[in-house]
This record gives C-alpha cells, sequence and structure tokens, in this order.
C-alpha cells in the first residue's frame, strides 16, 4: 500500500469512528443524576392518597394516563388488619384525570402498623402497578429499637444492614 491510500484509509477510518461510537440511546447521566437513576422506579403513572381518621381510611385514586383492567388490593403491614374488602376496584378503567375513591376499614396492629394500597393495570398498553403503604400509630418501644447496623456507601447514602431470618 502506497503512503497516499495510507493517509486516505486513515483518514477516512477517523471520519467514520465518532459514527461508530455513537447511538440512538440516551447519553449517560451524569454523576449528580447517577443516584436518581438506580434508585427510582418505573410505576404505575397514578396518585394514591389515603387520609386516616382512627380504624377507617378515606383512600383516593388519581390517574395520569388512561387505564384499563385496574384491580385495586388492600392489606395490612406490621399486624394490620384489614376488615373491609381487600379488593375495593376490579376490573375498571379510567381516563387520564379519572379519580376515584373508597374507605378501608382497618384494625391496626401494635404499635406503628402500616396500611398497604396496591393499583395495578394497564397503562397505555403496558402492566404496570404502584404501591403505597400508610403509617398508621406510633411505633412501640420495640419497635425504636434498632435492629440491624447503619454503614455509609460509597455514594454517601446511610444503607441500613438487617440481620437475615434465616439465623442458623
Amino acid at each position: 500500500m502506497n503512503r497516499t491510500a495510507l493517509a486516505v484509509l486513515s483518514g477516512l477510518l477517523a471520519l467514520t469512528a465518532p459514527l461508530a461510537c455513537s447511538s440512538q440511546s440516551k447519553s449517560t447521566p451524569s454523576a449528580g443524576d447517577q443516584a436518581d437513576v438506580a434508585t427510582s422506579k418505573v410505576s404505575a403513572p397514578v396518585a394514591v392518597d389515603a387520609k386516616l381518621d382512627g380504624e377507617r381510611a378515606h383512600v383516593t385514586l388519581r390517574f395520569d394516563a388512561p387505564a384499563t383492567d385496574v384491580q385495586v388490593n388492600v392489606s395490612g403491614a406490621d399486624g394490620l388488619s384489614v376488615r373491609s374488602a381487600a379488593t375495593p376496584v376490579a376490573g375498571t378503567s379510567f381516563m387520564k384525570a379519572g379519580e376515584t375513591s373508597f374507605d378501608v376499614e382497618f384494625t391496626p396492629g401494635p404499635g406503628r402498623s402500616h396500611l398497604v394500597v396496591a393499583v395495578t393495570g394497564s397503562f397505555q398498553g403496558s402492566h404496570m402497578s404502584k404501591v403505597a403503604s400508610f403509617a398508621v400509630g406510633t411505633p412501640s418501644a420495640e419497635q425504636q429499637k434498632s435492629s440491624g447496623t447503619t454503614v455509609t456507601g460509597s455514594d454517601g447514602e446511610r444503607i441500613k444492614v438487617m440481620p437475615s431470618s434465616d439465623a442458623q
């Protein structure tokens, strides 16, 4: 190969290198955005709100996108038990900006317990879900005791290391 051909070939390679390295995908997030990307989850475009009053909650759902085949399940965590229907909404459709409300009756657990509202459905052709938890009561002395160890990750975020329930 002569010098002219070599120069032309290397020039063409230099011109095509940026094209070969580019892609249609989004650019890599900056270091400041890394934490948001790593911790955010895709969830159903619905806002879940609950007004708690004693042993009753008034739950309101607001849809930010059209939804079909929507099902809502309510349950309890940390000792809370739901006395009303566990599935107050099933197989229902909503338009964008649609809203629905329902009441949930429950018996709180000891100390602090949680009312859990799970919404699933098809949102613009994708099956999605969203789960919201609402604290009920105040933590007992036992619940206030710390279980696990708190450490700081390399990014400065606090992480709680919990013991395994399969202690041997």
